[in-house]
């Protein structure tokens, strides 16, 4: 008579008391966030709600019952213009300028405006010729639209007389001139 042998090489993991441990507080913070997620939402709807109403009041013509109003209102615009400032396409920007530099441009400034959707690029160069070709290498990125040189000079303080040039562009959807 042969018994049969069960042999089972894989030790039986039972779960630890610090993995449910952690489970529990994950659940707890996510369950937390959830909640104060929600009440975000419902304070930005209410927000946005006496945005509104403040915002159509002053748009009728009916005097602001206080100043507090005012004040309301003119810092709602100060908050729409930094989260327009916030999302600004930076990758395409700098991808744009990357594309176009040689070793010949020295960025000296980017100064995108959102409100008007487009950028200010300020470089310098030993010649015109080859702020020139920054510009069209510009023109032929497909991620920014109106591409034209502003204005230039020649840095007469400085012994190697850089040509200091601005080109102007947007990165809107349209066309800029």
């Amino acid at each position: 008579m042969t018994r049969r042998v069960d042999l089972d090489f894989q030790p039986v993991r039972r779960p630890h008391w610090s993995g449910w441990l952690l489970l529990l507080i994950s659940l707890a913070a996510a369950t937390r966030l959830m909640l104060e997620f929600r009440d975000l939402q419902a304070d930005t709807a209410r927000a946005e709600g006496r945005s509104a109403r403040l915002e159509s009041r002053l748009s009728d013509g009916a005097p602001a019952d206080s100043r507090g109003a005012r004040d309301y209102a003119a810092r709602v615009a100060q908050a729409r213009g930094i989260a327009k400032q916030l999302t600004l396409p930076w990758g395409d920007l700098f991808d744009a300028v990357e594309t176009a530099a040689t070793t010949k441009v020295a960025l000296v400034a980017l100064q995108p405006d959102a409100e008007q959707e487009v950028v200010r690029i300020t470089a310098e160069t030993r010649n015109l010729d080859d702020a020139l070709a920054f510009v069209r290498r510009l023109q032929e990125t497909r991620r920014l639209s109106g591409v034209y040189l502003a204005s230039h000079q020649v840095q007469a303080q400085d012994p190697q007389h850089p040509v200091r040039f601005v080109v102007m562009a947007g990165f809107g959807g349209g066309e800029r001139s």
